[in-house]
C-alpha cells in the first residue's frame, strides 16, 4: 500500500538546502583557515629552529668546534639566524633583524654583537655568513678577534660586524655607498669575500631574498596567496622540493665557466667600485680573500667527513678561486689593499664546522691576520708623555746671596 505523505510536514527546496550546506561550510573555512594558518606557522618556525642543529652526534658537535660543551654550542646554532630569517632592508634587499639572544645579538641597525672597543678609528667589517659568524658566539666572530688582537697590541679601535648571512659584494657596495651618502663615515671598511660571489651567478643579478620580493610584488591573486600561506608552505615542505624548484637553484647556482667568469669580473668591479668610494670620501679600505673550503684545503682533514653531496653546492668556489689564483699578479685583477688568505688554514685544530663556516679557532686565527695588516695601515696609538722632571720645593733651593742694590746716580741741585 502505497505510503501518503504528510501534509503537515514542510518541504524545503533542494536549492536552499545546498545553499544552507555552502553557508555553513564558508563559515567552517572562516573559523579553521586562521586556526590552521596559526598552527601550520608555529610548526614551521620549529622546523627552521630545528634545521640550524646539525644532524651530528654530541660526539661529533665536540670534534667540530673543539669544545667539551656540545650543548652549549647547540644553544648558539639554534640562536643563530640565516638568510631566511632576514627582514626586508630597502636598496639591499635584507638585513638581520635585532635580536638580544644569550649567544647572538644584532642591534637595533643590524650590528653583530654591537660596537666592540671603546676608543681609536672605527672600523667597519663587510661580509657574508662566515663574517657574520654562522654558528659562533658573539665573542668568537672574526671582527671580534680582529678587535682583541688590536688591543692586545695596543692599538685602541672600535670595531663593528655588519656582514649579513648570505650577502655578497654587491650588496656590501651599495650598503657601504649607503653609509657614506648618509653622512656615515667610518675610518676603515674591511670586505670579507669569495664564498658568496661564486654562489650568485643568475641574470639579471639577485640576491637570497629576490625571488621572495619577487612574489611579494606580484600581482595579487589566488597563487599568490597560496605562496605566502604558511599552510602551503608547510604542505610543501612535508612533500620535498619540486623538480621546478630544483631547477631554479640550479640556474641561480655558478655551473658552468661562463657563469664563474662573469661572477669573478662582478667580484673586481665591486671591488674597483668600492675603493673609488672610498678615496674620494676619505676612509681607508682593505679587501680580505676569504679562505674557502674547496681550494688549496684538504679536506681529509676535517674533524667528521663531509659527503659530495654535500660539498657539491659549492664547487663553483673551486673554478672562481682557481682563476683568481691564475690572474693574480697579471694586472686584469684588482689587487690594491688586498689581504690574499685563500690558503690560510689552522695549525692545529679544526678548520670548518660544517661545509663552508669557520670553526671558533679559524674565526680567531683570520682575526688575528686582519689585524697584522690594519696595525700597518692605522695611525699609531698616541705615545704618553713623559714626565717632566719635578721641582723641588722652594724650602729645599739655595738661596741665592743677597745683591747690593746700586747707588743711585746724585742728582745735582739747582
Amino acid at each position: 500500500m502505497r505510503r501518503r505523505r504528510s501534509r503537515n510536514r514542510s518541504e524545503t527546496p533542494s536549492g536552499s538546502l545546498a545553499l544552507g550546506k555552502l553557508l555553513r561550510l564558508l563559515v567552517l573555512l572562516v573559523v579553521l583557515l586562521p586556526i590552521a594558518e596559526w598552527g601550520a606557522s608555529v610548526i614551521m618556525a620549529r622546523m627552521s629552529a630545528n634545521s640550524r642543529l646539525p644532524a651530528v652526534s654530541d660526539k661529533d658537535l665536540a670534534k667540530l668546534y673543539d669544545t667539551d660543551q656540545p650543548g652549549h654550542r647547540r644553544q648558539i646554532l639554534v640562536e643563530s639566524p640565516g638568510p631566511g630569517d632576514g627582514a626586508y632592508t630597502p636598496l639591499v634587499e635584507y638585513r638581520m633583524p635585532a635580536q638580544k639572544g644569550e649567544w647572538v645579538s644584532v642591534s637595533d641597525d643590524g650590528l653583530r654583537g654591537g660596537i666592540m672597543g671603546q676608543s681609536g678609528p672605527r672600523i667597519a667589517v663587510f661580509g657574508g655568513g662566515t663574517t657574520f659568524g654562522h654558528g659562533l658566539a658573539d665573542a668568537e666572530t672574526i671582527p671580534a678577534a680582529l678587535v682583541a688582537a688590536l688591543l692586545r697590541d695596543g692599538i685602541p679601535a672600535r670595531v663593528e660586524n655588519r656582514a649579513v648571512p648570505g650577502w655578497y659584494s654587491t650588496q656590501d657596495r651599495v650598503a657601504f655607498a649607503e653609509m657614506l651618502a648618509s653622512g656615515d663615515k667610518p675610518d676603515v671598511a674591511v670586505f670579507v669575500h669569495g664564498l658568496d660571489d661564486f654562489m650568485r651567478c643568475g641574470k639579471p643579478e639577485g640576491t637570497a631574498w629576490s625571488a621572495r620580493l619577487a612574489e611579494v610584488g606580484a600581482p595579487i591573486g589566488l597563487e599568490q596567496v597560496i605562496r605566502q600561506s604558511s599552510l602551503a608552505a608547510l604542505l610543501h615542505k612535508l612533500g620535498g622540493k619540486s623538480q621546478q624548484a630544483l631547477d631554479k637553484e640550479q640556474a641561480l647556482a655558478c655551473g658552468s665557466d661562463s657563469q664563474v667568469e662573469t661572477s669573478l669580473a662582478r667580484l673586481d668591479a665591486n671591488r674597483r667600485l668600492i675603493a673609488a668610494m672610498a678615496e674620494r670620501f676619505g676612509v681607508k679600505v682593505l679587501f680580505v680573500q676569504q679562505p674557502v673550503p674547496t681550494f688549496h684545503y684538504d679536506n681529509a682533514k676535517r674533524a667528521v667527513p663531509m659527503g659530495p653531496d654535500q660539498m657539491a653546492p659549492y664547487v663553483a668556489t673551486a673554478k672562481g678561486y682557481a682563476r683568481l689564483a691564475e690572474k693574480r699578479g697579471s694586472g686584469s685583477l684588482f689587487e690594491q689593499d688586498l689581504l690574499w688568505l685563500a690558503e690560510l688554514e689552522p695549525a692545529e685544530g679544526n678548520a670548518y664546522v660544517d661545509a663552508v663556516h669557520y670553526s671558533p679557532a679559524f674565526a680567531k686565527l683570520i682575526g688575528e691576520k686582519l689585524a697584522e695588516r690594519l696595525a700597518q695601515m692605522l695611525p699609531p696609538p698616541a705615545q704618553p708623555e713623559a714626565p717632566s722632571a719635578p721641582t723641588p720645593p722652594a724650602e729645599s733651593q739655595p738661596s741665592a746671596p743677597p745683591s747690593a742694590a746700586p747707588a743711585s746716580p746724585a742728582v745735582p741741585h739747582k
